[in-house]
Formats: structure tokens, sequence, C-alpha cells
């Protein structure tokens, strides 16, 4: 992957010459033609998360990266708030369980899929509101279901067919006379057996908008759902991942925490199966 420097050299070159100028006087000549440019230390793209880059909303901000790498992606002014999203097909083509790995951005509102340590999807999400919060922590891909309703969030109707409450929680009880009709979550991906996983639904870029579950545009989660596999780990993280070390995530920023109120799971356990004696809660 190569970072275009131009810029960086330019400047760098026009530190060396103010240097010259000071040292030597108004009057000298600061460059003679015939001899070798100095050797001008550029840092490259590893001294900085592309992922997170400051000073984009300058007016004179250019976007330093070839256009159609993923840098370029997510160098663009208005990144990460952007309804875009990014897909790789020849890395999709290499997923595999032991190789890939989600990661869910709180902060910045955006999920990425990693294959063998470069992004092949990146894609805006909307997670949970406050009182509904999306739980940090470290999860995998326990069920895939293409057509996954909710058992507990929907809308209330009448008899006559006519929507009382569009944002009806079942597990509060369903008023007399009311038929509760669920949430459709289409390419569902479980991550908790209580009820947090992927699933397509409505997102506003930056805006946190669902019940716990990581909200993803319809065409992004049927993409999504064609090339994840079972056992997948996802994580979710407080702060935004090192792009240059392939997306690692550290301990504290995913907050792992075993047991409680959600089914954590360290990478290298096993998934557990669904009961199927009770329906797991569903958000």
């Amino acid at each position: 992957m190569t970072f275009r420097t131009s810029h960086l050299i330019v400047g760098g070159a026009l530190c060396a010459l103010l240097a010259a100028c000071t040292q030597n006087g108004p009057q000298a000549n600061v460059h003679d033609p015939a001899a070798p440019l100095p050797q001008i230390a550029v840092p490259t793209y590893l001294n900085f998360n592309p992922l997170d880059i400051a000073g984009k909303d300058a007016p004179t901000y250019k976007n330093p990266f070839p256009a159609g790498t993923y840098e370029h992606f997510v160098a663009q002014p208005a990144y990460p708030k952007i309804m875009d999203d990014y897909s790789d097909d020849k890395l999709l083509n290499q997923i595999t369980a032991n190789n890939s790995k989600i990661i869910i951005c709180l902060p910045q509102q955006r999920a990425r899929l990693y294959v063998n340590g470069r992004v092949a999807m990146d894609w805006p999400v909307s997670t949970g509101t406050n009182g509904h919060e999306t739980p940090t922590g470290t999860f995998r891909v326990i069920e895939k279901n293409k057509d996954h309703k909710s058992n507990r969030y929907g809308k209330f109707v009448n008899a006559s067919g006519k929507t009382t409450d569009s944002n009806a929680d079942a597990s509060k009880g369903v008023p007399e006379g009311m038929t509760f009709q669920p949430a459709g979550m289409p390419n569902w991906h479980r991550l908790t057996l209580d009820g947090v996983g992927i699933h397509g639904g409505k997102v506003i870029p930056g805006r946190r908008l669902s019940h716990g579950c990581i909200r993803t545009p319809y065409k992004v989660a049927a993409k999504l759902f064609e090339y994840t596999v079972m056992g997948m780990p996802a994580y979710i993280s407080c702060a935004v991942e090192d792009y240059n070390r392939g997306g690692a995530v550290r301990p504290n920023d995913v907050k792992y925490r075993p047991g409680g109120d959600h089914t954590d799971m360290a990478p290298g356990q096993t998934a557990p199966a669904v009961p199927t004696t009770a329906a797991p809660r569903t958000l």
C-alpha cells in the first residue's frame, strides 16, 4: 500500500532551504543545481492512523491519497459521517473464520470488516441510544438468519390495522385489542444470546438510533451476509482501532466483561449453542 508523500517532501525541502538561508546569510547560494539533493526524512503512513485524520475541515485540505484506494476513501473531508460504504471483493473472497474480524467503532459509528489485516468493507452504522447502549466487548457471530424478526420490539396495531405505537416493546405486555407485529431484522448476525446483533435497518451517519443492535444499511447488510462466516470474531470498541496494525484494538477499549448482562466471548473461546428450549431475547 503506497502513501503519496509529495507534499511532505516539498515541505521538508522548504524547511531545508530556510535553514540554509539562516546559516549562510541572505546572499548565500542555497542550492547548487549540480549538487545532490539532501536526504530528507519523510514520515510514512505508518506514523499516523488514516481512520482518524485531523484537520480535514480546513479550507485548504486536499486528500493526499490516490483515488480508488481505501486510504482515499477514509480521507474524505466528511468521513466518517457519510453514508458511503467501501468494499474490496478480492479480499472478501478470501474470508475464513480465522483470518477475518468485524470491528464496530462506537465513537465513529462505523463498522469495518478486516481480512488478513486489511479493510474489506467499511460502512456506517447506528448503534444503541441512551438507556439501550450497545455493549462493548469481544464477541463472535453465533447465528446467521436471512429473515430474522425481533421477538421484543416492533409495533402495536389495532383491529382496524392502524399502528398505535411504532416503537413498541412487547416485553411490557401487549395492550388489549392490539396485535404485536415484530420488527424485521434482515441479514441478522447474532453476537450475544440476549439479543445484540448486526442487521439491516435505518441508519443516519453519526447517529445512534437502535435498542442496542448494530444497524447497517440494508444493501450493505445483504452483502455482508453473503461473505461472513459463523465463528467470525466481532469487536465492539469505544475507541478507533489501529488501522496500521490490521485493526488492532486494546483490551481497555473493548472493556471485555465475562458474563454480566451480555454474553461476551474471547476470540479463542468456542461459541455456545443458541438454546432451543427458549427463544433468546432479541433487541
